[in-house]
């Protein structure tokens, strides 16, 4: 330092005052800590910790999800019986659902009295096409054949006309049945049974 320099006086006021040289860790152990309203909106100090919680489940995400997923064939058919319900047919039992080369699944159902052919795609789960056709009612066969039916009524009905007019006959053919003789016959016997013979043998070859 030169001599010209003045050394600056102590200042009584400067080094007495309590507060400008306290003890710094006096006052803040003595200062009044609040904690603002904002922080505790927002997870300061005086927020209470929340435990996360569950995510509700999207049920319009998971149906999406479903939606998109192609058809196999026990949805097809549960797609098909409800789509013949609505139009009010009488189902009586499904065949089969089969997948052809342009993914569309045909579907078979019995109905009362007709066949539906149900045409579903696997990918839009869209009806493309159906069918419905009746079934033709085939006639129930009589246990017994119409020509033997037939023969027999007629034999049955010879023999009532003979019962009832063997009288009549009997007197009738009596002048001609008292000329024939045993000899007569048995050769009328032989000549029928030769005539027999012979159509059988015909209708044979």
């Amino acid at each position: 330092m030169t001599a010209d320099s003045e050394v600056m006086p102590d200042d009584v006021n400067m080094t007495q005052d309590p507060y400008l040289f306290g003890d710094p860790q006096g006052d803040v152990e003595n200062a009044d800590v609040s904690t603002a309203p904002e922080a505790e909106g927002q997870g300061g100090p005086g927020a209470l910790l929340e435990e996360p919680g569950e995510a509700p489940l999207d049920h319009d995400l998971l149906y999406d999800e479903e939606e998109d997923q192609p058809l196999n064939a026990e949805e097809a058919t549960i797609l098909v019986l409800h789509f013949l319900q609505r139009m009010r047919k009488r189902i009586i039992t499904p065949r089969k659902a089969v997948l052809n080369d342009e993914n569309v699944f045909v579907v078979e159902v019995d109905l009362k009295e007709a066949k539906a052919t149900i045409h579903i795609n696997a990918e839009t789960r869209e009806i493309v096409e159906y069918i419905i056709e009746p079934i033709a009612k085939e006639p129930i066969p009589l246990p017994i054949p119409i020509r033997r039916l037939a023969i027999g009524l007629a034999g049955a009905l010879s023999l009532l006309v003979v019962y009832v007019f063997q009288k009549p006959v009997l007197d009738a053919l009596s002048p001609i049945l008292s000329v024939i003789t045993s000899d007569h016959l048995i050769i009328g016997g032989a000549v029928l049974i030769a005539a027999g013979v012979v159509v059988w043998w015909r209708r044979r070859g």
